[in-house]
């Protein structure tokens, strides 16, 4: 997967996580036939246990290597972020977000991620 690549080409220099927010595409909301087609069938969680379950899922169904990180049932982070369903960050040392992608699927480009990412170091380079 080219997110757990290029975590572990920057991993030195700064953290990763991920962050598991509330469902995109539940089945007893709204479902997408790419989602059917590929059997991530699940109901909206109705508690924090079964939205970690399904973050464990999602780990080891992407095999993801990079911490996730679990949004509460408020779900404040993504009310925060604007994450639903899916947006890549890039925030500083006080947690300040320097760049972002545009909210949603179309915005999800990994590339445009990690040259956000070498020019975030880049400039923040400590001599």
């Amino acid at each position: 997967m080219r997110l757990n690549e290029i975590a572990a080409q920057y991993g030195d220099q700064m953290d990763f996580y991920c962050v598991y927010i509330q469902e995109a595409h539940p089945d007893d909301g709204w479902q997408v036939d790419s989602n059917l087609r590929d059997d991530v069938i699940y109901d909206t969680p109705t508690s924090i246990d079964e939205r970690a379950d399904l973050a464990q899922t999602c780990v080891l169904r992407l095999n993801m290597a990079m911490p996730m990180l679990l949004d509460d049932m408020n779900d404040t982070v993504d009310t925060l972020y604007n994450g639903l369903p899916e947006r890549l960050y890039v925030l500083d040392a006080g947690h300040k977000v320097v760049w972002k992608t545009v909210a949603g699927s179309p915005g999800f480009d990994p590339e445009a991620w990690a040259d956000a990412i070498a020019r975030f170091l880049e400039e923040n380079e400590t001599p």
